[in-house]
């Protein structure tokens, strides 16, 4: 009674919800349960319309079996009890809903039953089951040996069956995410499979064109075009032998959809269109071997359907396809260590963030000492305390003693100390003492302007290290995501390498990989290894492969090739110094790093000579150890310009930065600038200046020095020119932009020495101008 009052007054509250417009608040657990025991409802009630020799069905009762006797095991039963009374009939459909509720009452009864938990415990006893249910039904006709044959067919089918529905659901309704790449698991999704594709052969799209065959062509098509010809010729047996059982028993379409499998999985790796139409023809083929054994002409529109409909599929299920086919690499054994290196550098940056934090926090600004008033308050307390006017000025006469010293203060702060003729003529004639308090005034300005100068220092320092914390967090947590990088298996491309290493040595294995951004990654191991690194050898995979490949790392009998960029860079370099100078002040320099990202740089000491050489130096030195650790650009620079202006404490000395970053596998890059001049971008008949309103790296700390960035994108043809101040100065720099544009990108070097020569400053400053050209890169 207490049970009917709560369901009843869940449902009065779910309608009292409903009324007023608000929403209704679900369990997110009782939903999925829910959902579970739909799903062994709606695949309950599908499976008892699978049928072998077109009167037998145990595979509604399996399922019964397979799904325990909780709410899931329930809703099986509902599902398969109105499933074969609507599918088979009353007097047909009796015998299995009578199997499936005996299955169902033994499982509710003996569930704590230790021996029923084990994988083949259920199954076989709900073919016990219904082999003696069956038994009844079927002795009321006799026995005649082809039935018996059959009979027993259907009690294996049924065992199996329900050991293979068990493997599948069992983890489902534990919560459980398993792998489907095992042997017993994929296996028993093939079996589900083929009994789905049994229950939906006689239902017809049209005449005799059946949904069932259709679904089986589709699925052929995929695997084996992901899969090769192995997977497509064992999905094509298997489902052509399902196919065959539901109709006469004769195994024509198992020969029909596994010799279509084999010759589309033939294509695997290629143009859909080419695997489709293999299956096609193959598949005509095979209907006309077999014109009078009894293949229906049907085959052929089910064939043209199910190509169309794979050719439809969009390639992102198909790829999960195709990595779920590919065998299991066996792991690295340096992939635990790998791990383990990985969660170390992820809990080492998140103390550094949580130091950085804490110590964010923790910072005040200083106690007030810096209004001006205490330096005449101090000053007073040092002269005026034994003066004897000291009642009149500091007592009777303290507006106009106020008045007088608040007309001195914004002269005297800004000249940095005071002056008789900052005062009134009325204060500093009735003063006894001037001269003194003057002093003291000048005194007490001055501690002040060194204990704000001297709180500044402070402040910037602890915000300084504080970032510099905060950096370097950044850097572990980056270094930590490229540590977990999985790599991605590519299925195809490894079956060319595979083929190809066969023609040079029948003993050497190759690995295809594709990591984070889908970038190829082959690995050799074997004594072929030394042989496809050769030009003539290594020339003939990147034809195959269709893609430019170069050498990562060679030993004795092991190779690793990595995809090559399809963007290559010409850079033109030229530089002047100034005249009466042994060294210029520029500097500048270009590298690649092995994830195909460009770094153009070019520097600018403050001055000339040897002083500046020193900061460009020390800044280029700097920005290419950060940027070839893999630190990102951004926080290198930021990390530059912190150190630069705490060295520059000492020194004074500071440095323009001019930087290209660009990744030659897309085309994408970004210009960052600290106080650089202007650089120049050349896209067709036209060319862009991109500028800065940053200071130099150097100059400013804090969060306002952050480098100007600028996003471009180049493409073969294009080209970006970087040029010391010292190149166009202050002056109008249409004669560069003129002679930038006539560029047709033959020599970016001769460029280069051609705005150095004509440039209107001469010799007055140090001069650089680097030319970068995009072009694309060849296959060899």
């Amino acid at each position: 009674m207490a049970a009917r009052e709560s369901v009843k007054t869940k449902l009065n509250r779910l309608r009292w919800h409903s009324k007023q417009g608000e929403p209704v608040p679900v369990n997110a657990s009782a939903l999925l349960r829910w959902s579970e025991a739909g799903i062994h409802f709606l695949l309950a009630s599908v499976l008892t319309g699978a049928a072998v020799f077109e009167e037998y069905a145990p595979f509604g009762v399996a399922l019964v079996g397979a799904a325990g006797s909780g709410t899931c095991g329930a809703a099986a039963l509902l599902g398969a009890f109105g499933g074969y009374l609507i599918q088979l009939g009353f007097a047909d459909g009796l015998r299995y809903a009578a199997a499936a509720i005996l299955t169902f009452a033994v499982s509710f009864a003996f569930y704590d039953v230790q021996a029923l938990r084990r994988p083949w415990a259920m199954p076989l006893l709900t073919a016990l089951l219904n082999g003696c249910t069956g038994f009844v039904y079927l002795s009321q006709e006799g026995w005649r040996t082809v039935d018996v044959i059959y009979f027993a067919t259907e009690l294996i089918l049924c065992a199996a069956a329900g050991w293979c529905y068990r493997q599948l659901l069992a983890p489902m309704r534990a919560g459980r995410t398993d792998t489907l790449s095992t042997p017993a698991r994929t296996a028993s999704l093939l079996f589900l499979f083929c009994s789905v594709l049994l229950a939906l052969a006689p239902v017809c799209l049209y005449r005799d064109i059946s949904l069932g065959r259709c679904l089986a062509v589709t699925a052929v098509l995929a695997v084996a075009w992901q899969g090769g010809c192995a997977a497509g010729t064992v999905l094509g047996i298997s489902a052509g032998l399902a196919l065959d059982l539901a109709a006469n028993g004769v195994p024509m379409y198992a020969m029909a959809l596994g010799l279509a499998g084999l010759a589309a999985g033939a294509f695997s790796g290629g143009r859909k269109l080419r695997s489709a139409l293999a299956y096609v023809l193959v598949n005509g083929a095979s209907v006309l071997w077999t014109w009078d054994k009894g293949l229906p002409i049907s085959i052929l529109y089910e064939a043209f359907l199910g190509s169309v409909v794979f050719l439809l599929l969009p390639q992102v299920p198909l790829k999960k396809l195709g990595r779920w086919l590919t065998p299991a690499v066996p792991a690295d054994p340096d992939q635990a260590a790998q791990q383990r290196t990985r969660r170390r550098l992820e809990d080492t940056a998140h103390a550094f963030r949580t130091l950085y934090e804490t110590m964010r926090s923790s910072f005040r600004p200083p106690r007030n000492d810096n209004d001006v008033a205490t330096v005449f308050d101090r000053a007073a307390c040092q002269v005026c305390r034994t003066c004897s006017l000291r009642s009149q000025c500091w007592e009777r006469g303290y507006v106009t003693t106020f008045n007088a010293l608040n007309d001195a203060t914004q002269a005297m702060v800004e000249r940095g100390q005071g002056e008789p003729g900052d005062f009134p003529a009325h204060f500093s004639s009735r003063c006894i003492h001037f001269p003194e308090f003057l002093a003291a005034v000048n005194r007490e300005l001055t501690a002040l302007l060194y204990r704000r100068q001297y709180n500044s220092r402070i402040q910037e320092s602890r915000w300084a290290v504080c970032r510099q914390y905060a950096q370097l967090s950044s850097v572990l947590e980056q270094a930590a995501a490229q540590l977990g990088e999985e790599l991605i298996p590519d299925p195809v491309t490894q079956r060319k390498l595979q083929g190809r290493l066969a023609l040079l040595d029948d003993q050497s294995q190759g690995s295809a990989f594709r990591d984070g951004r889908g970038l190829l990654r082959l690995e050799v191991v074997g004594p072929a290894a030394a042989q496809l690194a050769q030009p003539q050898h290594l020339g003939s995979l990147i034809q195959l492969l269709g893609l430019p490949l170069r050498v990562e790392e060679q030993e004795e009998e092991r190779l690793v090739l990595i995809q090559q960029e399809p963007l290559m860079a010409v850079a033109g370099v030229a530089a002047r110094k100034k005249d009466g100078e042994t060294v210029s002040g520029d500097g500048g320099t270009y590298f690649k790093r092995e994830d195909g990202t460009l770094y153009v740089l070019l520097c600018d000491g403050m001055g000339s000579g040897l002083a500046a050489n020193r900061e460009s130096s020390l800044a280029l030195r700097l920005l290419e150890q950060f940027l070839q650790a893999g630190v990102d650009t951004e926080h290198a620079l930021t990390t530059l310009n912190s150190a630069l202006a705490l060295r520059g404490e000492e020194t004074g000395g500071f440095t323009t930065v001019d930087l290209l970053q660009l990744d030659l596998f897309t085309g994408d890059g970004v210009i960052f600038k600290l106080g650089a001049a202007p650089t120049y971008v050349k896209k067709g008949e036209t060319v862009r200046r991109i500028t800065a309103a940053s200071l130099p790296a150097g100059l400013e700390q804090g969060s306002a020095a952050v480098p100007d960035r600028t996003p471009i994108h180049l493409s073969p043809g294009d080209c970006v020119l970087m040029i010391s101040d010292g190149v166009a100065g202050p002056q109008d720099d249409q004669w560069l932009r003129d002679r930038f544009l006539q560029f047709k990108g033959d020599s970016p070097k001769e460029l280069a020495r051609d705005l150095i020569a004509n440039s209107p400053q001469q010799a007055t400053d140090d001069r650089t101008a680097m030319v970068v050209r995009i072009s694309s890169r060849q296959l060899s």
